[in-house]
C-alpha cells in the first residue's frame, strides 16, 4: 500500500471555462512571465488553472485526476466514483490524496512514476496505515485492529483532560451481536 498526496492539487487542474480575477494587490508587473509592461487601471488576469476557494475547484481537480488515472488504464467503479480499478491495482481517491493497493509494490511505483511523467506533482507519503491518523495492525489470528491514537490524544488535550485520573473500564473483546 502507498499513500500519495498531490501538491497544490486544485492548481494542477485546467479550467474548462473563462475565469478572470483582479490583479492581486502589490503586483505591478508580470516580470516572472517575461512581460515588462506596467498593468493599467482596470486590467484583469485570465486564469488558466483552478485556484483554491473557487466553488468548482474540487470538481475540476477530481475530473483532472480521473482523466490521468483513466489514461493509465484504471477504470472508475460503477459503485463508488472514488474507487479506480486496474489490472493488479486499486486506487482510492480522497480529495487530494490517493491510496494505492496492489499485491506487488512495483505496480504501484510504476503507476506513480507514470503519473509524475504525465505532469502530476505528487509526494509519496507513507503506507495506508498512516492515512488520516488511522493505525492499522494485522493480528496473528488474521483479524485487523483499527485505532486512532493521534485523534484520541488530540481530543483528550482539547477537553483539558491531560492531567485527569483515568479509570479503565474493560470492554468486551468480541464483536457486538446484531
Amino acid at each position: 500500500t502507498v499513500q500519495v498526496d498531490y501538491t497544490a492539487a486544485f492548481c494542477q487542474a485546467y479550467l474548462d471555462h473563462d475565469v478572470y480575477i483582479e490583479i492581486p494587490q502589490g503586483w505591478s508587473r508580470l516580470n516572472k512571465m517575461g512581460l515588462t509592461q506596467q498593468f493599467k487601471e482596470g486590467q484583469v488576469l485570465k486564469l488558466q488553472r483552478s485556484l483554491y476557494g473557487q466553488k468548482d475547484a474540487p470538481r475540476n481537480w477530481f475530473l483532472h485526476l480521473k482523466g490521468k488515472l483513466e489514461k493509465q488504464g484504471l477504470k472508475q467503479s460503477a459503485h463508488d466514483p472514488c474507487l479506480f480499478i486496474g489490472r493488479n491495482l486499486l486506487c482510492l481517491v480522497y480529495v487530494d490524496d490517493c491510496l494505492f493497493f496492489s499485491p506487488k509494490s512495483e505496480d504501484i511505483h510504476q503507476l506513480i512514476k507514470d503519473l509524475k511523467n504525465d505532469s502530476l506533482d505528487l509526494n509519496i507519503e507513507d503506507d495506508v496505515a498512516g492515512f488520516l491518523g488511522l493505525d492499522i495492525k494485522r493480528l496473528e489470528n488474521g483479524h485487523i485492529q483499527l485505532s486512532q491514537p493521534g485523534l484520541i490524544d488530540r481530543v483528550i488535550t482539547a477537553m483539558g483532560l491531560d492531567d485527569c485520573n483515568p479509570k479503565f473500564a474493560p470492554t468486551p473483546s468480541e464483536a457486538l451481536g446484531r
